[in-house]
């Protein structure tokens, strides 16, 4: 990575940092006035800028944000290291930020939500940090989760099926006569196409998807006759059906695609997805809980006949598509 773009980077580290000391000065008395009064910082000033200072404990965060591999790039001893970055990533970001703050940029409402978020994503992180990590999730809770979704972790054995299905017997009979002559991939398309009643995958040369013994597959609103599953687990991969296939649907000529073993996931391969679910379910419950509690503390006033409504039609949406082998309505 060349230096000018780690340093392009580097910026988006400190610039925060920046922006929120330039922030402190106006919104000391709130802070203070919320119970939260800024923790002194009493390590040496490294950086002084007018009136704003970067201290050593500063920097010490700022420099733990960025990989070593980056930091090599910007000189061969650690000294030059520390130069380069200081002068061309902090100083450069406080002299912007200085002259930002001199000419009124603290009053411009875009700068202003910037702000907020940055101090809000502050808090956020502060109150989240005690979490942990995914590797702090128990193995006890990781598994009760699994127990609880046993069914998620086994597949039962699946056949990809393809089908045609006409009214009558006679029908199916002289269709399977055309497959078996021509069990071409160009030939069965065409033939589905053209005579197949079930419009749900006719366009998609009779793909029923993967089957399981039951008639469910891999699209959940989607079943097969119980009659087209049995048949379908008699053939082979690859083999079609050489007799036709009653069901309450009709009479269906099949073609075995393919197969997929059952499997199951063990908890131990589970494991660390598990975590990182349980983890995030945990951060985002300790998010929701700040946010009440911030709320309880604060006065909120909201005049909802002075909100304005979002120019869009909430009665327009979207019309789901019908799934393969699923008939459209």
């Amino acid at each position: 990575m060349s230096a000018s773009r780690f340093l392009r980077r580097a910026a988006l580290v400190v610039a925060p940092l920046a922006c929120v000391g330039l922030l402190l000065a106006s919104s000391r008395a709130e802070s203070t006035a919320a119970g939260s009064p800024p923790v002194a910082d009493t390590s040496p000033v490294v950086v002084k800028i007018g009136d704003r200072t970067v201290r050593a404990s500063e920097l010490r965060k700022a420099l733990a944000g960025v990989p070593a591999f980056e930091l090599l790039a910007l000189g061969t001893t650690k000294i030059d290291v520390l130069h380069k970055y200081v002068d061309e990533a902090i100083v450069r970001e406080l002299l912007v930020a200085e002259a930002a703050k001199k000419r009124g940029a603290l009053a411009d409402r875009g700068v202003q939500l910037q702000l907020m978020k940055a101090l809000a994503g502050a808090v956020v992180r502060k109150e989240l940090g005690g979490l942990g990590g995914p590797a702090d999730v128990p193995m006890s809770e990781v598994q009760v989760y699994y127990d609880a979704h046993a069914a998620e972790y086994k597949s039962p054995e699946r056949v990809r099926l393809w089908h045609l299905v006409v009214a009558t017997k006679a029908e199916a009979e002289a269709a399977l006569a055309k497959v078996l002559a021509d069990p071409t991939r160009e030939g069965w398309p065409k033939l589905v196409s053209e005579i197949s009643l079930d419009p749900g995958t006719r366009k998609s040369s009779g793909d029923l998807g993967f089957v399981s013994s039951d008639g469910k597959t891999t699209e959940p609103k989607v079943v097969v006759p119980k009659e087209v599953a049995t048949a379908g687990f008699a053939l082979k991969d690859g083999e079609i059906s050489k007799s036709v296939v009653q069901s309450p649907s009709g009479f269906h000529v099949l073609w075995r695609k393919g197969s997929t073993p059952a499997m199951v996931r063990s908890l131990t391969e589970e494991t660390a997805t598990i975590r990182e679910l349980l983890f995030e379910q945990k951060r985002e419950k300790a998010y929701k809980a700040l946010v009440e509690r911030l709320r309880t503390q604060a006065k909120v006033e909201t005049d909802e006949s002075l909100l304005p409504l979002p120019t869009l039609d909430v009665g327009a949406r979207p019309v789901p598509r019908p799934a393969p082998g699923q008939p459209s309505k």
